[in-house]
């Protein structure tokens, strides 16, 4: 078995790796266990189908359970499927489930800690080795040579290939810029509400990292309201929205901004906020997560050329008003 190709790749920095232009995240509700994993198995078949190449998971991710989950339904794929088909990326650093009510969580980057936690994410994956291992949520100061010295060890034993960092922080962000050859790989926020992001993402890019924006759809702050029969993942995204204080942000950021993309007739506006981020010549793919398969086709069918210079300077100045939400 084979994987179809999508309409196009991109080049993930200087890893090489070839990847969709929309990955899907394996987190969130999808990862719950109160979320069927047929239906969750049905989600991640869509998007194979489609095309889509790059998994983005974590350890923590779901109460722990994304991990397994996605390791289980990878298990018959790739039975069939050559491995190299697929770019999986993994997370460590994070001891907790889920953020707490403030929004913080327990993070541990001791060398002890991060062997332990790459090894149970293979473990949980079934995996010979991740593509890629991003450091989930590091500050600038927590990176050290010790835990440096201790990461090489494990790609030189062929746990993973490419290390990463996922992170929502302006000052780790810097750091990277400043020492763009330590890591391969960035996983940030980039959407219509953190368009500040785009000069990061623009410096990380052409000194060679692969970028990867997360967030697209500010936590879904950036779609219409629509009534409908509440499901449980709809409670769980809501509390999350409420509980959060970085979702908390964008949510108050989000009113005028959300008519904006409402108001352009070109996409569906999930699309028009993929097509802003995909423009960015910077951006190797967005990553999107979701638990109905309805919604991940239409982000999938996503066309960044219709997002044409005038609409997309009318969301640029939306943002540039003041109302938009200064990344940190």
């Amino acid at each position: 078995m084979t994987l179809p190709l999508p309409r196009q790749r991109r080049t993930l920095g200087r890893t090489g790796l070839q990847v969709s232009p929309i990955g899907l995240g394996c987190s969130g509700f999808w990862g719950h266990r109160r979320f069927a994993e047929g239906a969750a198995g049905r989600v991640l078949a869509t998007a194979l189908e489609q095309g889509v190449n790059l998994l983005d998971t974590g350890h923590n991710y779901s109460g722990f359970n994304a991990e397994p989950r996605l390791g289980r339904l990878l298990a018959p794929l790739l039975a069939t499927c050559p491995r190299e088909q697929l770019v999986i990326s993994s997370k460590g650093g994070t001891l907790t489930g889920q953020a707490g009510l403030g929004g913080t969580e327990q993070r541990d980057f001791s060398p002890a800690a991060i062997t332990a936690s790459c090894e149970a994410s293979l473990r949980n994956l079934r995996l010979e080795y991740l593509d890629i291992y991003q450091l989930h949520g590091i500050g600038e100061h927590q990176i050290t040579d010790e835990l440096l010295g201790t990461l090489q060890r494990l790609r030189e034993r062929g746990l993973f290939r490419h290390l990463g960092i996922n992170t929502h922080s302006r000052g780790t962000l810097d750091w990277l810029a400043a020492n763009p050859t330590v890591f391969d790989v960035v996983l940030l926020d980039y959407n219509l509400l953190q368009q500040d992001r785009a000069a990061h993402v623009a410096q990380l890019h052409e000194a060679g990292m692969g970028v990867l924006a997360g967030t697209v759809l500010a936590q879904g702050h950036l779609l219409p309201y629509r009534p409908r029969l509440p499901a449980l993942s709809d409670a769980w995204y809501l509390a999350r929205a409420w509980l959060k204080p970085s979702s908390r942000r964008l949510m108050r950021s989000a009113s005028k901004m959300r008519r904006a993309v409402a108001s352009i007739a070109s996409q569906a506006p999930a699309q028009t906020a993929f097509a802003y981020v995909l423009q960015h010549p910077g951006i190797a793919a967005g990553i999107v997560g979701t638990t109905r398969t309805e919604s991940l086709l239409q982000i999938l069918a996503t066309d960044p050329c219709l997002l044409d210079a005038a609409d997309r300077a009318r969301l640029v100045a939306v943002f540039g008003d003041g109302r938009g939400s200064p990344s940190v």
